[in-house]
């Protein structure tokens, strides 16, 4: 699949990805610069350490084609990153349509927050979450003021997303919502978001917005607000299936009278579904979380009750109150009204409930994966390679 970085190239876009990676390094043609960045500064792997950006005995760091070579362990990967997006910015011709992904590492385990930002007032077992978090917000501010210095404010759209729930495993507080991270209950879907910028929609602005909005949109609203036509944006390569993200443009930058989701189907996972603003979810409970436990120790990574207004409360990450709705067999909510997920409407609307029952299975069936097996004979250990490159780590196939 041609990833968004390199449809934006066909409108002349100078493009930029900081921070995590996370999406394939078996070779150098999976890394970003190879894949549509002209500049590429970030981690390959999932997590690492904040200050050393080491991961596990590697050094994960990369910049462009080669490891980032004295850059690791010079800053928090806050100011790192954050920095670094500055930066891209400030060296951007101006004249020149700009197309920036930061992907910040804060505020992904491990939690490291820099010192200036603990907030002694803050219970101890969530000053390093709260810490990271104040870190990103101003890092926020600084990319913001130097887009407006820039004078690239004005024709600027910025999506800032979560890519999932907090993990209430760790230190993440998802309440009132359900779940979290690794569950598709709404607190691990219904992620913190915002748009800003001088191509948002003046109506929009300040505002609540409560169309449902897909990380797969985001591909094809940029591609379009991009001028992109649908026949572009579409790959047409046998055997892929084609682009499933709506085009959502007119609802960010026109504020139309109708901001529904243009399509009322949207899979979640094998697990669940939205049909409008009805959801089928199925959840089975493993034992452990059954009897209460939410955390690493006990192997649970993703658990499906609700916290509580202040959370955790204690190491071992069991809530005050437990209780559990049950969604072995399938649950049917009614998200718009019930976004906690309490009212189980599975035995109050049979026909619906079976009906969504019976279109999810339909629908899995589409999913697509690839194999993973790409051919590759000539490959090297991750050590091999480290033990080659300084100790930093890459892309360990060549063919």
């Amino acid at each position: 699949m041609t990833l968004l970085p390199q449809k934006l190239k066909m409108k002349n876009y100078s493009t930029a990805m900081i921070g995590k990676g996370h999406i394939g390094a078996r070779s150098a043609a999976f890394l970003p610069h190879n894949r549509g960045f002209d500049h590429h500064f970030g981690f390959l792997s999932g997590a690492e350490d904040h200050n050393t950006q080491r991961h596990g005995d590697m050094v994960d760091l990369w910049l462009n084609d080669a490891p980032a070579y004295g850059r690791n362990g010079t800053l928090n990967s806050c100011y790192l990153y954050g920095g670094d997006a500055v930066d891209r910015i400030n060296r951007h011709d101006a004249s020149t349509p700009f197309f920036m992904y930061l992907a910040l590492q804060d505020v992904h385990e491990p939690y490291q927050a820099l010192p200036e930002y603990i907030d002694e007032s803050v219970p101890a077992i969530r000053r390093n979450i709260n810490g990271m978090m104040a870190c990103v917000a101003d890092a926020t501010v600084n990319i913001t003021d130097a887009l407006k210095a820039k004078g690239m404010w004005e024709t600027t759209l910025m999506i800032w997303s979560s890519d999932n729930g907090g993990p209430q495993y760790w230190q993440g507080n998802n309440w009132p919502l359900r779940g979290g991270k690794s569950t598709d209950f709404e607190g691990g879907v219904r992620t913190a978001a915002f748009a800003a910028g001088g191509l948002l929609a003046a109506a929009l602005r300040g505002q609540e917005l409560h169309t449902v909005m897909h990380i797969s949109d985001v591909y094809t609203t940029f591609c379009s607000l991009a001028g992109l036509t649908a026949a572009e944006i579409e790959d047409n390569v046998p055997g892929l299936p084609g682009v499933d993200g709506l085009d959502l443009g007119d609802i960010l930058t026109a504020a139309p009278e109708n901001t529904t989701r243009p399509q009322a189907e949207l899979v979640l996972s094998s697990n669940a579904y939205l049909d409008g603003d009805y959801k089928f979810i199925v959840y089975p409970y493993t034992l452990v979380e059954r009897q209460g436990w939410c955390n690493y120790e006990h192997n649970v990574t993703g658990c499906g009750y609700w916290q509580s207004p202040h959370w955790p409360t204690s190491a071992d990450h069991r809530p005050s109150t437990f209780d559990l709705l049950e969604c072995n067999d399938g649950c049917l909510f009614h998200v718009a009204n019930d976004p906690s997920e309490r009212h189980d409407l599975s035995r109050a609307e049979p026909a619906r409930f079976a009906a969504m029952k019976a279109r999810h299975a339909e629908l899995v069936k589409t999913a697509y994966q690839t194999d993973g097996d790409f051919g590759y004979t000539q490959c090297v250990t991750v050590a091999e390679y480290a033990a080659a490159h300084g100790g930093f780590g890459g892309p360990p196939c060549t063919k």
